[in-house]
Parts: C-alpha cells; sequence; structure tokens
C-alpha cells in the first residue's frame, strides 16, 4: 500500500514517515511532504501531489497548532484546519484515495468527569478547538472514506511539546514546573502511528479516538518521569493553574478521552501512558 503524509515535518508526520514502511499488519511505501510543499486548501496542487505519489491512503498531519496565536487570527487558523481537511477529502473521494485526517481532544470544554468517548458532543472553547471541528466535519462531509482521528497531548523525540520539554529539562538537572490541576493522557506519537496504520488497512471509516490509556495531571506525569529517570521528585514543582503563566486560548480542564470505537473494532492497541512514557525514555535515552 502507498502513503502520502503530509505535514511529514512535525512530530506526528515524522514518526508516520518513519514507522508505517515497516508496519506490522503490512508495510507502507511512504512519501512525506512538508506543510511548505502542498498547500492542502489548492486543490490543484493537492491532486497533482496524491496523484504523482500513487497513494492509496493519504494521512493528514498537517495543520495550524498554535493555540494562543489562533485566537489573534482566526482566518488563518481556519483556512488550514477547516478548509484544508474539506479540501485533500474532496480530492482523495475524486480520486478514490483513503484519508486519515488527525484532529485533537481540544473539541470538547473539558468539564466532563468521565473520558470524553466519540459519542459525546463537543464543545470547542477557542478558535483553534473550533476550526478543528469545522474540519473534522467538513472532512466528513465531502467524503465517505474519511478517518477522522481525534489524538491528544502528544509528544515525540521531534516537536515542541509539554513530556517531551520534561524529559529534556530534567536530563538537563533543570527543575520543571508543571500543572497539578489539568488533567490529560499523554500519548507517544509512536503509538498513533501504528494504530494509523491499522486503520488505514480497514474499510471502518469514521470518528476515532486514539490517545494511551489512564489519565494523569502534567505534574504527576513530570514526577513519574523524574522517577524513571532515577531523580527525585524535588524536581518537579507542582503548582496550581493559577499560579502558572497565563494563556490567550482557553484549554479543557480534563482532556480525556475514551478509545471506545477503537476498542469496538478491536484495534485499541494503545498502551496505559506509564508503559509509553517508559517506551519513549529508552527510545530516546538508550540504555549503554
Amino acid at each position: 500500500m502507498k502513503a502520502l503524509v503530509l505535514g511529514a515535518n512535525g512530530c506526528l508526520g515524522k514518526a508516520l514517515t518513519e514507522l508505517l514502511p515497516t508496519h506490522d499488519g503490512g508495510g507502507f511505501e511512504v512519501e512525506g511532504r512538508g506543510r511548505a510543499e502542498c498547500d492542502v486548501t489548492n486543490p490543484t496542487a493537492a491532486a497533482r501531489i496524491i496523484s504523482e505519489a500513487e497513494a492509496d491512503v493519504v494521512f493528514n498531519a498537517a495543520a495550524y497548532t498554535n493555540v494562543d496565536r489562533a485566537e489573534d487570527e482566526p482566518d488563518v487558523a481556519y483556512q488550514a484546519n477547516a478548509l484544508g481537511p474539506e479540501t485533500l477529502a474532496r480530492v482523495t473521494a475524486a480520486l478514490g484515495v483513503k484519508l486519515i485526517h488527525y484532529s485533537t481532544d481540544f473539541v470538547f470544554d473539558g468539564e466532563q468527569e468521565r473520558p470524553y468517548d466519540e459519542f459525546d458532543p463537543p464543545a470547542p472553547q477557542g478558535i483553534y478547538a473550533r476550526s478543528k471541528l469545522a474540519g473534522e466535519r467538513l472532512a466528513c462531509a465531502a467524503s465517505r472514506k474519511v478517518f477522522v482521528v481525534r489524538v491528544g497531548c502528544l509528544y515525540g523525540r521531534d516537536g515542541k511539546n509539554f513530556p517531551s520539554t520534561i524529559l529534556s529539562r530534567l536530563l538537563a538537572g533543570q527543575t520543571v514546573r508543571a500543572d497539578r490541576d489539568r488533567v490529560g493522557t499523554p500519548t507517544w506519537v509512536h503509538d498513533v502511528a501504528s494504530v494509523s496504520g491499522a486503520l488505514a488497512h480497514t474499510e471502518h471509516f469514521g470518528l476515532y479516538h486514539c490517545t494511551s490509556a489512564g489519565e494523569t495531571t502534567w505534574a504527576d506525569y513530570a514526577r513519574f518521569i523524574a522517577s524513571e529517570l532515577g531523580l527525585s521528585d524535588d524536581r518537579v514543582q507542582a503548582l496550581p493553574t493559577a499560579d502558572l503563566p497565563a494563556m490567550r486560548a482557553p484549554r479543557p480542564r480534563r482532556a480525556v478521552l475514551d478509545n471506545r470505537m477503537l476498542r469496538l473494532r478491536g484495534l485499541d492497541s494503545m498502551p496505559d501512558w506509564r508503559v509509553a512514557a517508559r517506551a519513549f525514555i529508552r527510545a530516546t535515552r538508550p540504555v549503554t
């Protein structure tokens, strides 16, 4: 199966490009394109690139991800996160190609105490979140061969994200300030790439949640990483949200997803967040 990865220079895109060729369910011939190489809002350019790649499936990891800046430039966010997926869905539908499009846990407001499954109504709070939800809906309206995969708290070796920052700061001997109030599920992009490959081999199109199992606060996550590195948890300053720098855009208080549809399809291979964190540490800091 031939795959085209869009947004291949990002954290998730790099993981897809690296891991899909050796996927357990059957390897992919992968071609990756960065955002600068493919304007996903231009149907002519998108059709040309997808056709040249002879792709059977397109993995769209390209997105506008600056949550706070989106509040100041909503049109830019909607162009990338809403019109981009719609364009790709129309083009892939015309070419008979599958599309796997990635969305976010931010489509929920985070006020629900139990994890959100695919059947819970979204309630996005900021421009970024609303633009991502719009992209989901426009893509699904434009093509029947779309997988929408909601992820959250992603981390990996390549990318600016809080879990990776925690690890690098602790390894550098620095103290980490972490939120003790906000709850989420840190998710390694390696695991998302694996499940994405499995989905691509099916015809079970639709909406999926794809995060690691379990939940944790950012402070407890940082303490766990410190413990795995053999460091004292004194290196972690657990602070309430109110004592941390204010952020322009709202974030969900509890960004926890339930992978119900993956589980029902027999495709939920996502590990507990602790198992994933240990694997990430081993991959990032191999034992000598």
